[in-house]
C-alpha cells in the first residue's frame, strides 16, 4: 500500500510534464532498485526512469540500451569523464541483480516503485523557502520555485516530475525539460541551500536586499599591508573585528557610496573597482588604499621576525576569538580543540552560532599553543597565544578563511598554508610496506617522508621568502614531531621491549634531546612523542611489590585486626614463603616442620578475608613506586619546563586515576619535586578535592549494592539473573567500567541527559565496576552524580565479577547493554550515553514491546 501511494502521488505529479521524453530504457526496468546498505541513511539504491539513472548522488542521461541473454546494459552519459555503464540480469518477480562498472561486484536489488524512504510532497507541501529567491555567487545562478511552480535552476525553468523529502535529512527534486533531467539534492543549512546534482556542490545564499552589494561582495585585502581589512556581505560589513549594518548602498558616478551604521554612528566607504577583483576604497579619513579580492593571501612584502610567546606555564591568560561562519554546513557551535597538557587529554571549548552564523568563544591557555578550529566542520590548524583577540571568517562553500587583528598576519599564513601529506602521494604497495616495515626499516622511511616534508615546505618559501619566523618555526617542528609521533608510536609493536640501538638513539639524540619546541605546548604531535618516549624510558625500569610485604607492612601497622593465633600464623607464612624464595632449604624445612595444617588453614583464612584490602593496599604501594621510578627519570630532563610539566602531569594523572587523595605523608614528599607555583597550586586543589569527597556519603545510598552474599556463587547465569531479578518489568541499560578506564569516565558526563530525557520511565541503570578500589568507586560516583532511585552500582568480589564478564565476553571497557523487560539480553553493542537520540530511541523502543 505504501508503494502504491508513491505511484499515486508521482502520477498526480507526471500530468505536469510533457510526453516529450524518449522513452529508451524498458518499462520493466522503470523504479527504484534498492539493496541492504551498511548503515541506515547511506545510499543504498538507484532510480531508473524512462532515460535516467540515478547512480551516488548523480542523475545521468542514457545514451544507449543493449539487450542480450536477459541483460540489459545502460551506458550513462558521463559528460566526457569516466565511462559509466550498468548492467540488470535477470528482472523477475520483483528482484534483479545489478551492476554498475565501478562496482566489485553485481548486487542482488528488489524493486520498488519509488524510493520507501522518500516522502513525496504534494503540491501545497514543498517547504515555502524554496519560493523565495536563492542565488549562487560569483556565478549569480538563481534557484528558487516560480509562479507558474516550475524550478528556476541553472537559468532555465524546469518542471518538477516530483519532489520529497529524505529521511528527515535532505530534500531531492526530480527536474525534467524536453529531453533531459535533473536529480537535484538539497540540504537546508543555517542560512543557505547546499544543492548537489550533476553540475556539482553549490551552496544558495537568500538573494541581498539591495542587488548593487553584488558588486563589492567578499572579503578584501589591502595591496599594500596584505591584511584582511573589510569583509562585504548580503546584510552587513566586517571591519577592525565588529560587525557593521549597512545604511545604504548608493551609486556615485563610477563609484558606490556605502554607508554603514553602528550604534548611530556612520562610517561611509566610497568604492570604486578597477576591474572584477581589484578596487579602490576612499574611507572617512580620505585615506586612499587598493584591495584585492582573493582567496588567498599573496606573499608576504615585509619579514617579521616576532617569536612565539612564552608565559613559562606560569599563569593561565585568556584568548577571545569572535567570527562569523558564512554558509555553515550545520549549527552547532564552532569549537577550538586542544591538548591539555596537564591532564594529557583533548579539551575543547565552543561558540554558540547565532542565527546569523556569528559567535564569540573564550579559550583559557596556560602557554602558546597549536589548536584546531571547528574541527567537526571544516577542521584546520593554528596557534593561539594567551591572551590575543582576533576576529576569524570562514566559508564553508568557498573554503576562504580570515583572520584580523592580533597576529592576524600569521593566522591568516597558517589558514592559508596547505600541509604535506605523504600518503596521498603513496601507492597502496608503498603504504603496506610502510605499515609491514621491520623497525630500522621503519626509520628509513619515516626520515625519508620528513625530507619530503622539508623539501615541500621549502619550495613554498621560495614562493614566499618573506615568510614569518613563527611561520616556518611551526610547520617545521610540526613536521619534524610527526616523524617523533609516527617512530614512538612503533612501541606498542615491540616483541622485546626495547628498541634496536640505532633506532632509539636517533629519536634520544635527533628529537628528545634536541631542544624540544618553544614553548613545548607549539606542537600537538611533540606532546604525543613526548608522552610515548617518556612511558618507554619508564617502561624499561622494572616495578613490582610482594603481596607478602603488604601483607606483613598492614600486620606491623595494626591496619587489619587479627587474634594473636591469627597474627603468629600469618607471619610464619609470610617467612616461609620468604625462605622458601632464597632457596634456605634448611631453615625452610625447620620452620615447616613448626607449621602446623591448623596454622595454614587460619593464615589462607586471613588472606581470604582480606584480600580485597589486600589487592587495594598493594596496588596503591605499586602505582607509589611507579611513580618514584617516574620522578628519577624526569629528573634527568634539561629543559625546566618540560621537567616540570612531566612531574605535575603523572601526579594529576595518579590523583584522577585513582580518584582518592594522596596519604598526606606521601603527598608532600613528590611534592617536593614541583617547583612551578601553578602546577603546585593545580594539584593541590585536586587532593584537597579527593579528601572532601571522601567525607561526603553516597547520595541515595541505596544505588550501591552490598554483594557480600554473592561471593561464593559458581554460575554465571544464575548470578546474574539474581542481580536483574528485582528489575524485572523495566529496561536495563548496563554499563561495564573502572575507576582505572577514561573512555568509561568520558562517557559518564553525558549519563545525566539521558536520564533526564528518560525520567518517569521504567528504566534502571545499572554499573558493574572491574577492579576498582572502594574509596575510588565511590568518589566516581559522587564526582559525576551517578546515583539515583533509578541506578544501581555494582562493585562484586573478583571472581563473581570475571564469571559475568566472562560470560558476557566483555573484553573491552566500556562495554553497554541492554535488558528487556523479561530479563533477556536486547543487543551487546547498546549505544553510549555520548549517542543520547539513539540511546533514547533503542530504550523507548523496549518499553513499547
Amino acid at each position: 500500500m505504501k508503494n502504491l501511494a508513491h505511484l499515486f502521488t508521482l502520477i498526480f505529479f507526471f500530468y505536469l510534464i510533457p510526453a516529450q521524453a524518449k522513452p529508451i530504457v524498458p518499462k520493466n526496468l522503470h523504479g527504484f532498485w534498492s539493496y541492504k546498505a551498511a548503515k541506515v541513511g547511506n545510499w543504498n539504491g538507484t532510480l531508473i526512469g524512462d532515460n535516467y539513472v540515478e547512480y551516488n548522488y548523480r542523475m545521468y542521461m542514457v545514451d544507449s540500451v543493449k539487450n542480450s541473454n536477459g541483460i540489459t546494459k545502460l551506458w550513462l552519459n558521463t559528460r566526457g569523464k569516466d565511462l559509466l555503464t550498468l548492467e540488470i540480469k535477470a528482472p523477475a518477480y520483483g528482484k534483479a541483480l545489478l551492476k554498475f562498472n565501478r562496482w566489485e561486484k553485481e548486487i542482488s536489488c528488489a524493486w520498488n516503485a519509488s524510493d520507501p524512504d522518500i516522502k513525496v510532497y504534494s503540491k501545497y507541501e514543498i517547504p515555502s523557502y524554496y519560493f523565495g529567491k536563492w542565488v549562487s555567487t560569483p556565478s549569480h545562478s538563481d534557484f528558487y520555485i516560480t509562479t507558474k511552480h516550475k524550478m528556476l535552476y541553472q537559468n532555465k525553468e524546469w518542471d518538477i516530475a516530483w519532489a520529497g523529502n529524505y529521511m528527515d535529512k535532505e530534500d531531492r527534486f526530480l527536474l525534467k525539460d524536453k529531453d533531459s533531467c535533473r536529480m537535484v539534492y538539497v540540504h537546508k543549512l543555517v542560512k543557505a541551500l547546499k544543492l548537489n546534482s550533476l553540475e556539482g556542490l553549490k551552496i544558495y545564499v537568500p538573494i541581498a536586499k539591495n542587488p548593487l552589494v553584488y558588486q563589492f561582495l567578499g572579503n578584501w585585502i589591502n595591496d599594500e599591508t596584505n591584511a584582511w581589512q573589510y569583509g562585504f556581505f548580503e546584510d552587513f560589513a566586517i571591519y577592525n573585528q565588529k560587525v557593521y549594518p549597512y545604511k545604504s548602498i548608493e551609486k556615485n558616478g563610477k563609484s558606490l557610496k556605502i554607508t554603514l551604521l553602528k550604534d548611530g554612528k556612520e562610517k561611509n566607504i566610497q568604492f570604486t573597482a578597477k576591474n572584477d577583483s581589484v578596487a579602490q576604497l576612499v574611507d572617512d579619513q580620505g585615506i586612499i588604499n587598493v584591495y584585492l579580492l582573493k582567496k588567498e593571501f599573496k606573499a608576504n612584502t615585509t619579514k617579521d621576525a616576532t617569536s612565539f610567546k612564552d608565559s613559562h606555564f606560569a599563569r593561565v591568560d585568556t584568548a577571545v576569538i569572535t567570527g562569523y561562519l558564512r554558509n555553515p554546513t550545520s549549527n552547532k557551535p564552532f569549537s577550538v580543540g586542544f591538548t591539555d597538557h596537564l591532564k594529557d587529554e583533548q579539551v575543547n571549548y565552543y561558540g554558540d552560532l547565532d542565527s546569523n552564523g556569528f559567535f564569540t568563544l573564550k579559550i583559557p591557555l596556560l602557554n602558546t599553543t597549536q589548536v584546531f578550529l571547528d574541527w567537526e566542520r571544516n577542521g584546520v590548524i593554528d596557534v593561539i597565544e594567551p591572551g590575543e583577540h582576533y576576529f576569524y571568517f570562514e566559508d564553508s562553500s568557498t573554503e576562504v578563511r580570515s583572520t584580523m587583528g592580533d597576529n592576524s598576519g600569521f593566522h591568516n599564513e597558517l589558514l592559508n598554508y596547505r600541509y604535506y601529506g605523504p600518503y596521498s602521494r603513496t601507492s597502496e604497495s608503498d603504504y603496506n610496506a610502510r605499515r609491514n616495515a621491520d623497525l630500522l626499516s621503519f626509520l628509513a622511511i619515516s626520515k625519508k617522508e620528513h625530507q619530503q616534508a622539508i623539501t615541500y615546505l621549502n619550495k613554498h618559501l621560495v614562493k614566499d621568502p618573506n615568510a614569518s619566523n613563527r611561520f616556518k618555526y611551526f610547520v617545521s617542528e610540526g613536521y619534524k614531531y610527526k616523524m617523533g609521533f609516527d617512530l614512538m608510536q612503533k612501541r606498542f609493536t615491540l616483541k622485546q621491549g626495547k628498541f634496536p640501538e640505532p633506532f632509539i638513539n636517533f629519536v634520544n639524540d635527533s628529537l628528545y634531546k634536541n631542544n624540544p619546541p618553544k614553548p613545548f605546548t607549539l606542537v600537538r604531535d611533540f606532546s604525543s612523542f613526548k608522552r610515548d618516549y617518556f612511558a618507554y624510558l619508564v617502561s624499561n625500569e622494572g616495578s613490582s611489590v610482594k603481596w607478602d610485604d603488604v601483607l606483613a607492612e598492614m600486620v606491623y601497622l595494626k591496619q587489619i585486626n587479627l587474634s594473636f593465633k591469627e597474627k603468629e600464623a600469618l607471619l610464619a607464612e609470610i617467612e616461609l614463603n620468604e625462605i622458601g624464595s632464597t632457596k634456605d632449604s634448611l631453615k625452610y624445612l625447620r620452620l615447616l616442620k613448626g607449621f602446623s595444617p591448623e596454622k595454614r588453614k587460619l593464615a589462607d583464612s586471613v588472606r581470604r578475608v582480606y584480600k580485597e584490602q589486600i589487592i587495594d593496599r598493594a596496588g596503591q604501594k605499586l602505582a607509589f613506586k611507579v611513580f618514584d621510578k617516574e620522578l628519577r627519570v624526569a629528573k634527568d630532563i634539561e629543559n625546566e619546563d618540560l621537567r616540570e610539566s612531566i612531574i605535575a602531569g603523572r601526579f594529576y594523572k595518579y590523583l584522577e586515576g585513582k580518584h582518592s587523595a594522596m596519604p598526606d605523608t606521601v603527598f608532600a614528599r613528590f611534592m617536593g619535586n614541583l617547583k612551578n607555583d601553578f602546577y603546585r597550586s593545580e594539584i593541590e586543589k585536586l587532593q584537597l578535592t579527593y579528601q572532601n569527597m571522601s567525607k561526603v556519603d553516597v547520595e541515595y545510598k541505596e544505588s550501591l549494592k552490598r554483594t557480600d552474599h554473592l561471593k561464593d556463587a559458581k554460575n554465571a547465569d544464575s548470578l546474574f539473573a539474581e542481580l536483574i531479578k528485582p528489575y524485572k518489568g523495566k529496561v536495563i541499560y548496563v554499563d561495564f567500567w573502572g575507576t582505572w578506564c577514561a573512555p568509561c569516565k568520558g562517557e559518564m558526563p553525558f549519563v545525566k541527559p539521558v536520564k533526564e530525557a528518560l525520567k518517569g520511565k521504567d528504566v534502571v541503570f545499572m554499573y558493574f565496576a572491574n577492579n576498582s578500589p572502594e574509596e575510588g568507586w565511590k568518589n566516581v560516583i559522587k564526582e559525576y552524580e551517578l546515583s539515583s532511585e533509578n541506578a544501581v552500582h555494582y562493585r562484586l568480589p573478583e571472581m563473581q565479577q570475571n564469571m559475568i564478564e566472562t560470560r558476557f565476553s566483555i573484553n573491552s571497557f566500556p562495554t553497554y547493554i541492554l535488558i528487556d523487560k523479561e530479563g533477556n539480553v536486547n543487543t551487546m553493542k547498546a549505544p553510549r550515553p555520548s549517542d543520547k537520540e539513539q540511546l533514547v530511541i533503542a530504550v523507548n523502543t523496549l518499553l513499547t514491546k
